[in-house]
Order: C-alpha cells, then sequence, then structure tokens
C-alpha cells in the first residue's frame, strides 16, 4: 500500500509538472478554508491547428493571429460546503484595459488575454474589484481531449440544434452523448439555429445564449469529473490530455490541485449556481457593437458573488471593495467622442439592460442515459 501510495504520488507530481505555468502577478493569496476565486479561460488560439483537417475546421495560426478569451468564467469555491458559483462575463464587454499595449484602453474584455492571463486578471480586477487567487487556461484541442477522457457528457436536446460557423450539428432530440469535436462546437456556438416543426429558427442571442450552453455543459461536466478521480485508467487519460493543453499560474501547487479535487469529487450540478454579469447593448463611436458593464445591477451581482460562502465581516469588507464599480465600469466608454463616463451613452438606458435570465427551451440540459 505504502509503495502504491507512493507510486501514484510520484506519478501526479511527474504529470503536474509537465503542464506549462505562468507567472500572474497580483493574485489574491487563499487562506485557509475560506472561499477563493478561480478564473477559468478558454483560449481560442489556434497555434494547436497544425493538420490540414484542423486548420480547415478552426482555422490557423497565421489566418486567425494571436489569441483572446473567447471564455471568461469566475468561479467562486467554498470548500466548507463544497459548493461553487460561477460568474461569467460576456466576451464582448467594453471595458479599460490599462497599460500600454496595442489593446489598452476602451476595449472587450476579450482582448486583454492577447499578451496572455496577466493582463486579463488586471482588467478584470480594476475594473470589477474581484479578487483572482488562481487562473486555469485550456485551449481547444485541451477541451476535445479532456472531455473525452472523461468519455463524453450526457446532454438532453429538446430541438434539432445547428451552428455552421462552431460545427454543431445535432439532428434529433433526447438525450445525446455529446464529445469531442461535438463538445467544442457546442460551448463554441453564438450563431445557433433550432428547427421547430420543420422550421429553423436564428437564436439570435450570440455570446449570452452560448453562455446558457456553457452552463449546462459544466453541470454536465460535473458528474463525469467525480468518477475519473477514483477510476486510475481514466485518471491517467484526462492527466495526459492536460499536460499540453492546460496552463496554471505558477502559484497553484500540486497540493491545491489534488485538495481541488477533493472538493469536486462527488459534486453534482446541484452544487453549481451559475449567473451572467448584466450589460447594456452599445454601439461604440467607431460602430462596434460591444457591450457595457450595468452599474448598478453589476455592484449588486458582485456583492451576492463575493458574499458566497462568506461570514459577515468578511461580507463588509467585499462590499466596501466593490463600491468603485459605479464610476469605473464606464470609464470604457470614454473615446475620442464627447461621450460621458458619468451617464449612460446617449443610445443606452437602464431598461437596456440584459440579465441574460431568459428562457430559451431549444438549449440543451443535462440528462442521464
Amino acid at each position: 500500500m505504502v509503495l502504491l501510495a507512493g507510486g501514484l504520488y510520484l506519478y501526479s507530481r511527474w504529470r503536474f509538472d509537465q503542464i506549462p505555468k505562468v507567472r500572474v502577478a497580483g493574485l489574491a493569496p487563499r487562506v485557509g478554508n475560506a472561499p477563493f476565486d478561480v478564473l477559468f479561460i478558454g483560449s481560442d488560439s489556434r497555434s494547436f491547428a497544425k493538420s490540414a483537417a484542423s486548420q480547415a475546421q478552426y482555422g490557423s495560426a497565421a489566418s486567425v493571429g494571436g489569441q483572446r478569451s473567447d471564455v471568461d468564467i469566475i468561479a467562486r469555491i467554498d470548500p466548507a460546503t463544497r459548493q461553487v458559483k460561477m460568474l461569467s462575463i460576456p466576451r464582448d464587454t467594453y471595458v479599460q484595459i490599462p497599460g500600454n499595449s496595442v489593446v489598452a484602453g476602451p476595449n472587450r474584455i476579450n482582448a486583454a488575454f492577447n499578451t496572455g492571463p496577466q493582463l486579463l486578471v488586471q482588467t478584470i480586477t480594476n475594473s470589477f474589484h474581484i479578487p483572482i487567487s488562481n487562473v486555469v487556461e485550456i485551449n481547444f484541442s485541451g477541451l476535445i481531449n479532456m472531455v473525452n477522457a472523461v468519455g463524453g457528457i450526457y446532454l438532453n436536446f429538446p430541438d434539432p440544434v445547428r451552428d455552421l460557423n462552431s460545427h454543431l450539428g445535432i439532428t434529433h432530440t433526447g438525450c445525446h452523448l455529446v464529445y469531442g469535436s461535438q463538445a467544442l462546437a457546442l460551448v463554441r456556438s453564438r450563431d445557433l439555429s433550432y428547427e421547430l416543426d420543420g422550421v429553423w429558427h436564428y437564436d439570435g442571442l450570440g455570446d449570452l445564449s452560448r453562455i446558457q450552453r456553457q452552463d449546462a455543459f459544466f453541470r454536465a461536466l460535473l458528474p463525469r469529473m467525480s468518477g475519473v478521480v477514483t477510476n486510475p485508467a481514466s485518471l491517467n487519460s484526462l492527466l495526459g490530455a492536460a499536460v499540453s493543453n492546460l496552463v496554471f499560474d505558477k502559484s497553484l501547487s500540486q497540493g491545491e490541485l489534488l485538495s481541488l479535487g477533493r472538493i469536486f469529487h462527488g459534486m453534482g450540478g446541484k452544487a453549481l449556481t451559475t449567473e451572467t454579469l448584466p450589460t447594456i447593448p452599445w454601439t461604440t463611436p467607431a460602430g462596434a457593437d460591444v457591450l457595457l458593464p450595468a452599474s448598478q445591477p453589476d455592484e449588486q451581482m458582485i456583492n451576492q458573488f463575493l458574499a458566497f460562502g462568506t461570514s459577515s465581516a468578511q461580507l463588509s469588507s467585499a462590499t466596501t471593495a466593490s463600491h468603485g464599480l459605479m464610476h469605473a465600469t464606464l470609464l470604457a466608454a470614454q473615446s475620442a467622442s464627447s461621450v460621458t463616463v458619468t451617464t449612460l451613452p446617449s443610445s443606452a438606458s437602464p431598461g437596456d439592460v440584459v440579465t441574460n435570465t431568459q428562457a430559451e427551451p431549444w438549449n440543451p440540459t443535462p440528462c442521464n442515459p
């Protein structure tokens, strides 16, 4: 037993050391058993696309240069109760990116990932006052391989759906085992259509609708991940898939990673709650369609997010820290035009706030085979 335990530790250490790690300054330290926030980044880098087939499907690094954060999700994890609350920031959210890089200034938040997670963490901290403790980054190929390693996920589709841009194609209704390129196509789908009574209808909600599908994806993934933790063969496959497709911040130790595994072990979809940052559709003076943060609804949501798993004293501190959001959140609207930052742009009003709670009965939900 001792030899087996030692061997498993050395193996996991070997795998952990193979995973690329980056230094990210300004991360908030984790304190004991208190809740902490992990930024999960879905990278749209095409650097993985080496074959002609993958380049035809996803594009090459030459045709789609650089990288952006296709997914920005902050997971607040409460180790004491083994509960998780996820806050999604739409990729087109228009914020002030700090620094002097080519993406600095008023810009979509996904552009902050152009040079890696450091600037994205700084942007989120400055704009929304959410302390990030750890960063996990995954690319397209990594998501495909890791979903395959857990044997796929089960999702129920009430209607046939398709997305010609992401190559999603579910031709019949019911509970499906989704894996491989179809899993990636689902979480990437921003131009979904659904078939109702023989007629195809366009979803039309873009990234906001995609976030709802991503929420369903994670709810379906949690129980599948639980089985992997106790299955050595599956765990080996998962770790092998992770090695070349994940990036951690350097502060995330092997022990902390294992503790995360213990937290998620046995956790079902009911232990996960999800929400999306409220936004206001707006067109920049240059004609770009973006999403402005909605100051007051965002403050309320972020305060509640930071209160998750905290004591009343910690809640008071978190609430105070987020009060700067009201002023900072619209700073990105300042540009070469005469738009002021103290009021909403003339083309937007509080009634335009999108909360992403609308019913979308065509979207999939987790199911049991």
